[in-house]
């Protein structure tokens, strides 16, 4: 006999089999009835349908899951946009500088470009040369010429007269002044460096050392721009930065630069005694030739004085007075070898040099 409880757990089991749309396949056999123990009847529970379990898969050869390689992960294509043609292709990518240990930099690596040998180059108008008088021993044969060729003869002689050795012949150091103002030592400092610079073996350096006019400067038609001053002011300059090349090949300048009011000082210094000698050996293939000012409007060339070899003193024709040459000679007597040349002397048609007459 089934109790009345037991039944209505089939009823509800039944009812909830229909509510799925699963019917039970034949009716559930009522379950055995067992007898009360202890006096207490036991409650009856319905069997639980089992679990459903799925074996693992096995491929045909045989094998175990975990010895089955494992399926390639697919992954989808990366799209490239093309390049627009606004902005035109993309730009290469640098190949990265190949690696060298550090033991190889040193023999691998590209040398250093080596500094500019040469200073600076600037061109000589010849035309500024002929508009104050000054002939280029290359052009035709003139009195000017002629006169200047004598004076560099007499220069030279004196230097060939020395010792052998350039860096210590001083008389390869000449300086250009005269007694007073305006009586023509710049023209004759630069036809006397025309001139010897016009030899086959002979090169010249002509230096402006009057900071106030810059006559050489403008009757050359060169740039004043870093000169002596500045050489001698200012530690970071050195001779490249001042010493300018020109169209003629044995001729180099050097302006006179910056004004400088201290410039009797400056050439009175020990350094600027040092600075000499460093010129005079650096440069001993030429002959070194000063524009200075004159003797009398300032103390510069007393003090060049005692630095250079031989001094050329131009003198004005009708101007200048014996006591002014008498007393300018006795301010540059430290140098040892002094020169008078005699300037603007009016002369006769007949005692022009290459003048020719028939008999």
């Amino acid at each position: 006999m089934i109790d009345e409880t037991s039944r209505k757990l089939i009823e509800r089991a039944a009812a909830h089999l229909r509510a799925r749309g699963q019917a039970p396949a034949e009716p559930v056999a009522p379950p055995p009835e067992y007898p009360p123990v202890n006096g207490t009847a036991q409650s009856y529970v319905p069997p639980q349908p089992p679990q459903s379990y799925a074996p693992p898969p096995v491929n045909h050869a045989g094998y175990a899951p975990q010895d089955i390689p494992a399926e390639p992960v697919y992954r989808e294509p990366r799209i490239t946009r093309p390049a627009s043609p606004r902005r035109g292709p993309a730009p290469q990518r640098q190949p990265e500088p190949e690696y060298r240990p550090d033991y190889q930099q040193a023999e691998y690596e590209e040398p250093a470009p080596a500094p500019q040998a040469y200073s600076r180059q600037v061109t000589i108008d010849r035309n500024s040369l002929a508009r104050h008088g000054i002939t280029l021993p290359s052009a035709k044969r003139s009195r000017v010429v002629e006169e200047f060729r004598m004076v560099k003869r007499q220069v030279v002689g004196n230097y060939m007269e020395e010792a052998a050795d350039d860096a210590m012949n001083k008389n390869r150091v000449i300086m250009v002044t005269s007694a007073r103002p305006r009586e023509g030592k710049t023209f004759a400092a630069i036809n006397l460096a025309l001139s010897i610079a016009a030899e086959q073996d002979l090169k010249v350096l002509l230096i402006d050392l009057d900071t106030k006019h810059h006559a050489m400067q403008e009757m050359m038609g060169i740039p004043a721009n870093y000169g002596l001053t500045d050489l001698l002011s200012n530690p970071e300059v050195d001779f490249s930065d001042v010493v300018l090349r020109t169209n003629m090949p044995n001729l180099t300048v050097m302006p006179a630069g910056t004004p400088n009011i201290r410039s009797p000082e400056l050439l009175s210094s020990k350094r600027t005694r040092a600075m000499f000698t460093e010129m005079t050996q650096r440069y001993s293939d030429r002959f070194i030739i000063f524009d200075a000012p004159s003797i009398l409007g300032s103390s510069d060339p007393a003090v060049l004085a005692t630095l250079v070899g031989q001094t050329v003193m131009v003198v004005e024709a009708d101007r200048t007075q014996q006591e002014e040459v008498e007393t300018a000679v006795g301010l540059i007597s430290s140098c040892p070898i002094i020169s008078l040349l005699l300037n603007k002397i009016r002369t006769s048609a007949a005692d022009q040099f290459g003048s020719y007459s028939d008999y």
